[in-house]
């Protein structure tokens, strides 16, 4: 997984987003909580071909995020 710093490449209102093996966020986007939420999604679903409902899959990335941060 690559992290780039670009918005322009962000689209839709997002924070950030996933495209092959780069991220890319916003400079608002770019702290803790949005980049493990991007690496859930990139290595953890995407890597691993796991087949989860949108729903589900921003539930479980969100709830990844903040237990991580809850644990330090």
């Amino acid at each position: 997984m690559k992290v780039v710093l670009d918005g322009r490449r962000v689209g839709n209102g997002d924070v950030a987003c996933c495209f092959e093996n780069r991220v890319y966020f916003t400079k608002r986007g770019l702290n803790k909580r949005t980049v493990l939420h991007e690496l859930y999604h990139h290595h953890l679903v995407y890597v691993k071909d796991l087949d989860l409902p949108e729903k589900t899959e921003e539930r479980v990335a969100n709830n990844y995020a903040r237990d991580f941060l809850n644990k330090r």
